[in-house]
């Protein structure tokens, strides 16, 4: 059986681990893929790609995003643009198929962190949303004592069992994992399709950090990462209005 982790931070998001320290410890922890998914946004996923590429070729990456809508976090897999973000959790679903991704509830019934209500989820299946996966296993807080609930409610929704990291430090990638046939990406995408995942993780609880750790993480989620998503998003849309420009000027050229 393969091994994944499929959802972690990076400190190009609101992580405090460096790409190069996700790589290695990647390889360290025998997983077979990692999904990295930082807020809104590729950047640490497309420098982790060139990373294992000269690195550790054996470990796959899936590219993903973890997308804040009005209704809680998705994680967007297999995806080649981020979503807008605070937009619907319709409209990011719908964004996220569009470019043939697979979506996924993170931190599901989370008090701790903006996260999908067991209402919010009945609600979107019941509207005929495509839900592909949830997590069954985050190690966080945010999930650990809903871990009960969401797999009873499972039983009912019937989608694929993901165990992911949700990892913020480098201590804690693979605490959580996904087990499934085969080694790949492709095989894991598959996987995930058909249903044929298992949620996994440690027994024993993810290393405890020094609480200053803790308090320069929260801080850099807080007053570091927020204006710099704000300035990528801005940086995006000149980069598109520049783009759409250039290219109402080679049509006048044209005529």
């Amino acid at each position: 059986m393969g091994r994944a982790d499929l959802h972690m931070h990076t400190n190009l998001g609101d992580g405090w681990v460096s790409p190069a320290r996700v790589v290695r410890e990647a390889g360290n922890r025998g997983l077979d893929v990692i999904a990295v998914t930082d807020h809104d946004h590729l950047e640490g996923a497309k420098r982790v790609e060139e990373l294992l590429d000269a690195q550790c070729p054996g470990v796959r990456l899936i590219k993903g995003v973890e997308v804040s809508t009005r209704s809680g976090h998705l994680l967007g897999l297999f995806v080649t643009k981020a979503p807008r973000p605070m937009r619907s959790v319709e409209e990011s679903i719908d964004a996220i198929k569009e470019q043939g991704g697979l979506v996924v509830v993170p931190h599901p019934l989370g008090r701790l962190v903006p996260s999908l209500s067991r209402r919010r989820i009945d609600q979107l299946r019941d509207n005929g949303y495509e839900i592909d996966g949830i997590e069954i296993y985050n190690p966080s807080p945010a999930n650990a004592s809903q871990r009960k609930t969401v797999l009873e409610a499972n039983a009912g929704w019937g989608l694929a069992a993901i165990g992911s990291s949700d990892a913020h430090f480098w201590q804690h990638i693979g605490a959580g994992y996904t087990l499934f046939p085969g080694a790949t990406e492709d095989e894991l995408r598959a996987a995930i399709e058909g249903r044929t995942t298992q949620a996994g993780g440690q027994d024993e609880p993810t290393p405890r950090l020094n609480p200053g750790a803790y308090v320069a993480q929260c801080a850099w989620s807080w007053f570091v990462d927020p204006p710099r998503r704000m300035m990528r998003r801005r940086r995006e849309a000149s980069q598109a209005a520049a783009t759409s420009d250039e290219g109402q000027n080679r049509r006048n050229m044209n005529h």
